[in-house]
């Protein structure tokens, strides 16, 4: 099966690069276009009014989350690019979300054709076998999923 479209999650962790890694070198089997997202959980604006101090303005975790975020999706497109991924078969996204959700819904919105993905992100817990997001990804997601 020739792969068109490849999406592959990035946090950071040493799984998502290792992931990044494998999808790398799919795409260049493949001559496939690497879609790579970087998630972040949007601030409850409910923790917020819960706060003692409100913040004048509600937006600014969400857009030092959002900067981080973006920083993390330049960094795997730059480790994508070193490893030999043409520039204009690389493409980084930034989204606000549920991690597992929002990874298949861009999936199928994207129409990405397979799913590579770490095991363990940021928040993985060593105790288990497959982290949660990585589980419930290949468990609803529209196309194959691999997890490394």
């Amino acid at each position: 099966m020739m792969f068109k479209r490849i999406m592959v999650p990035v946090d950071g962790s040493k799984g998502a690069i290792k992931a990044l890694d494998k999808a790398v070198a799919l795409q260049r089997l493949t001559g496939a276009e690497l879609y790579l997202l970087c998630v972040f959980k949007h601030h409850s604006l409910l923790e917020a009014s819960l706060s003692m101090i409100r913040p004048e303005k509600l937006d600014i975790p969400d857009d030092a989350l959002k900067e981080y975020a973006t920083e993390i999706a330049v960094q795997a497109k730059a480790h994508a690019a070193e490893l030999g991924v043409p520039a204009d078969r690389v493409r980084a996204f930034v989204k606000g979300g549920r991690p597992s959700r929002t990874i298949v819904r861009f999936a199928r919105k994207r129409d990405c054709d397979l799913i590579v993905i770490g095991a363990q992100g940021t928040n993985g817990d060593k105790g288990l076998l497959l982290g949660s997001v990585s589980q419930r990804v290949a468990g609803s997601a529209h196309c194959p999923t691999l997890v490394v």
